[in-house]
């Protein structure tokens, strides 16, 4: 929290940084804070938030490996069906 009061003071002092954007930090605040607390029921919100964005990144890694371990090779038909993937994957 240190830091964002230097940044901050920084732009005040020197304006923006050149080609800055809020086209990928939007999305990522939309997603990782909009999003679950959308799912609380508004009373222990950031407890709920926490788990929230804890569940969906446990899923994200479990997505991530299953789809590594099939261009790998180490799939059967069902676990090809779950990630949408071909019962056959050809590697270049």
């Amino acid at each position: 929290m240190h830091l964002v009061r230097h940044i901050s003071e920084s732009i005040w002092r020197m304006g923006s940084g050149v080609n800055f954007t809020t086209d990928i930090s939007e999305p990522l605040h939309i997603a990782n804070v909009k999003e679950p607390y959308r799912s609380t029921n508004a009373v222990n919100n950031i407890q709920l938030m926490l788990n929230h964005n804890d569940w969906c990144t446990g899923l994200n890694y479990i997505e991530e490996a299953q789809l590594y371990l099939a261009l790998e090779g180490w799939y059967d038909i069902d676990c090809a069906n779950i990630i949408n993937l071909p019962a056959t994957i050809n590697k270049w």
